[in-house]
């Protein structure tokens, strides 16, 4: 296995950065739970270092995350099946919408988005 890091695995680091904000958690803090440093947690983040299956799970642990959650981003690709990352964009809609308790609101959300696409012509 290389050092090569794939887009979803960046896609990764930026939900649980995301994540982390989300519940108000310090870089500091996640270090310090899961025992690494917080320059560490800034590489898993920023996708400049892998996370290893351990050290996912720690940071999916007290988070109080399902692994699961972090995974919904990554579509299959039509050619082999790799795991393709979706782009910012969609990470950053997708993180929002899990966000969201009220099921009401997020179709709300969704049916705005889909309006918005539509009226461009995009939406296929």
């Amino acid at each position: 296995m290389g050092k090569y890091i794939t887009p979803g695995e960046c896609n990764i680091g930026y939900l649980v950065r995301e994540k982390r904000r989300g519940l108000k958690v310090t870089q500091k803090q996640l270090a310090e739970a899961v025992g690494c440093t917080f320059q560490q947690i800034q590489k898993y983040e920023s996708g400049r270092s892998k996370l290893s299956v351990q050290m996912f799970l720690k940071i999916c642990s007290y988070l109080r995350t399902n692994p699961s959650y972090f995974f919904g981003g990554l579509l299959l690709s039509e050619n082999n099946g790799d795991a393709v990352g979706n782009s910012n964009a969609e990470a950053r809609l997708l993180s929002i919408l899990r966000s969201v308790e009220s099921e009401k609101v997020r179709a709300k959300i969704v049916e705005l988005v889909e309006a918005v696409v539509s009226s461009t012509g995009e939406l296929s």
